[in-house]
């Protein structure tokens, strides 16, 4: 099965290290030219994407954004908070990886592949510090057509908008809880399992025109509220194959 891979797999990982533990004694405002130049650095490094042809530049702008969040999006308190708490969490957790990491890897979830998948809460909120500082390789659509680019260089260009702001508050607040949660080994751990009917288990009309039993009930209704939803009712949602589709852009 096709493992994905991390960024304590690549050979650069010591370098990686560095940049991360210079991030780590960034304790106030002041400290925030050296960590967007660390962050700089480390995107230099692990951008690196598999297309001959896509020419190598860099962009000394990804990351004015979350600068520009940081002084004038954060009040002084939320400021101090991110600098003393927030991001020793995110270095801390993502010089974590290596000894987190499953023993068998981390694989990839194949279409029409029945499985069950047990991870670390630790290891996921490793993975999440690994999205801020963007460590991963570079995926594009030519590249990786079926696969997301989580990095969060594409995110924080659209730090102007509300709602990107308050996705990004709202994963610090995440990392605060988990510095804070004392979870027993049985809550320790999520599973995620894909489902798969066997081409067997597939209803032809055939199978629906001899069926005997009753259908129930449908109506549909095109507009609504989610608190006057009941217990009978199905919410249908859009949905893409690109799990999570432009959520880290603009949507």
């Amino acid at each position: 099965m096709a493992l994905v891979m991390l960024p304590c797999d690549l050979p650069w990982w010591s370098t990686i290290e560095k940049h991360l533990n210079s991030i780590s004694v960034s304790q106030t405002e002041s400290d925030l030219d050296g960590l967007i130049s660390a962050m700089q650095a480390i995107h230099a490094l692990c951008n690196i994407g598999l297309d001959p042809d896509e020419p190598d530049n860099s962009d000394p702008t990804l990351f004015e954004g979350l600068k520009t969040f940081i002084t004038t999006s954060m009040d002084d308190k939320e400021r101090n908070t991110f600098f003393t708490s927030i991001l020793p969490s995110l270095t801390r957790r993502a010089l974590q990886l290596k000894s987190l990491r499953p023993p068998n890897g981390l694989h990839f979830s194949l279409q029409q592949h029945n499985e069950r998948t047990e991870l670390s809460r630790e290891f996921i909120a490793s993975l999440l510090a690994h999205c801020f500082f963007s460590t991963f390789p570079k995926r594009t659509l030519k590249t990786h057509p079926t696969l997301q680019d989580f990095n969060f260089t594409n995110f924080f260009k659209h730090l102007d908008c509300n709602f990107q702001r308050s996705k990004l508050r709202s994963f610090f607040q995440y990392f605060k809880i988990m510095d804070k949660s004392s979870l027993p080994p049985s809550a320790s751990k999520i599973h995620v399992s894909r489902q798969v009917m066997s081409g067997k288990e597939w209803l032809t009309i055939e199978d629906w025109l001899e069926c005997g039993l009753p259908l129930c009930p449908l109506t549909f209704k095109h507009e609504g509220r989610l608190d006057r939803m009941r217990s009978d009712h199905l919410i249908v949602c859009f949905s893409s194959a690109r799990v999570g589709g432009p959520v880290l852009l603009d949507g």
